[in-house]
């Protein structure tokens, strides 16, 4: 690799480098004991420092129990949600890239890759050379930019968790760079103008803009949606184009498969003189997971109703019920804030990591699960397992997202030629 590379810290790391957890873990434990001291005055000093300490220390604190006192355990609830919530805002803030120089694609996909932790393949066999001159600009300027310089996209049905699929693209495919709206860790897109006129009838008439959206393969979100009140067009004329069902709102649920979602704006069909939409400005919704924790479960044989609750979630293990060598586990998971996440697209909570540990430690996963139990903030979930040994000596492992986070995401296109 020629030139220089000049590493960059991620945004969500733009403080300076915290202590190491084994340095703060004494801390963590005093300020723990401090939540329940004799003195307000004192159990709101450790409260608050606690906060300050920031999202590392999350792992270091302790799990609340039934033997947690009452105070305790509400204020290392709002210690823990506080924590979680900053740690989410963070990773959904951009990453940003600093790079300087000429060298192969291969060398640049890997150097996107340690900076921003975003995924891809496609590239490993190109050979071309690119000239890059990044500084600190987001991701997706900086892969635009090269897969232009490659004649690369993406393709979007890659099929690849958490990774981008890049694909050659055919020569009169216009650049990426600059087509597009850069709204933090989303990249939003016009890909087509449709225009109807029905020639029976004159008064149906109609304009469809197809938006594409793409997020940093990081992070998934759960969802996201467009309110059409949310939405504004203006044509090269001045005048404002106006945006039909404006009580309407699009929604999609986001797939880590899947590199994008796709919606159709309706827009009315404006005068011929009309040569290209101006500006088109819009605010999606997107939904997007906090930190994922892991909760343990032991006496399964046992366990009635059993809580545990870390953030903003609790799951609770009501039951396992045993049917020949099937072992059913029945667990309900309850959100303080779900943002909506379980009531259209809940997909995303049945793909939440559930297993057992046999007494040895090996793996063993869930042979298939059944909803039971739906509600705006909670849903139940049976899961099936194969256990030749029993259940003795097993845990239950559950992960899921600690606290849902609703962003809003502005943008704005320029310049869409109408057909």
């Amino acid at each position: 690799m020629t030139g220089s590379i000049l590493l960059m810290a991620l945004s969500l790391v733009a403080q300076a480098e915290p202590a190491a957890q084994s340095d703060l873990a004494p801390q963590v434990r005093r300020l723990v004991r401090q939540l329940d001291d004799p003195s307000l005055a004192n159990r709101e000093a450790a409260e608050q420092a606690l906060i300050d300490l920031g999202p590392e220390v999350i792992g270091l604190l302790p799990q609340v129990t039934r033997q947690t006192s009452a105070e305790v355990k509400e204020r290392l609830g709002r210690v823990s949600r506080a924590l979680e919530t900053k740690a989410a805002k963070a990773a959904s803030e951009p990453t940003r890239v600093t790079l300087s120089g000429e060298m192969t694609l291969a060398e640049a996909m890997r150097e996107l890759e340690k900076q921003t932790g975003n995924k891809a393949e496609g590239f490993e066999k190109r050979s071309m050379k690119v000239t890059t001159d990044f500084d600190n600009v987001t991701y997706w300027e900086a892969l635009d930019q090269l897969l232009d310089q490659a004649g690369m996209s993406i393709n979007q049905y890659g099929g690849i968790n958490n990774t981008l699929t890049l694909a050659a693209r055919p020569e009169e495919q216009r650049d990426r760079y600059r087509s597009d709206a850069y709204a933090g860790l989303f990249r939003v897109e016009a890909t087509r103008v449709e225009a109807v006129r029905d020639l029976r009838n004159p008064n149906v008439t109609g304009m469809r803009v197809h938006l594409e959206t793409m997020w940093e393969p990081r992070m998934t979100p759960i969802s996201i949606s467009q309110p059409l009140k949310q939405v504004t067009a203006t044509g090269d004329d001045g005048d404002e184009l106006g945006v039909s069902n404006q009580q309407g709102e699009m929604s999609a649920a986001a797939r880590a498969d899947i590199a994008s979602v796709e919606f159709d704006l309706p827009l009315p069909l404006p005068d011929r003189s009309v040569k290209e939409i101006a500006s088109l400005k819009g605010t999606l919704t997107a939904l997007v997971p906090g930190r994922v924790e892991a909760f343990e479960f032991t006496d399964l044989a046992e366990a009635d109703n059993v809580e545990q609750r870390k953030a903003g979630v609790t799951v609770v293990l009501e039951r396992m019920r045993r049917n020949n060598d099937v072992y059913e586990v029945r667990v309900r998971v309850r959100f303080d804030e779900a943002n909506n996440a379980l009531e259209s697209h809940r997909g995303w909570v049945y793909n939440n990591e559930a297993y057992v540990l046999d007494a040895d430690g090996n793996k063993v996963e869930n042979a298939g699960l059944q909803a039971y139990q739906q509600s705006q903030n909670e849903v139940g979930v049976a899961y099936l397992f194969v256990l030749e040994g029993g259940p003795k000596g097993c845990k239950f492992v559950y992960h899921t997202p600690a606290l849902i986070v609703r962003m809003e995401v502005p943008y704005e296109l320029k310049s869409i030629p109408l057909p």
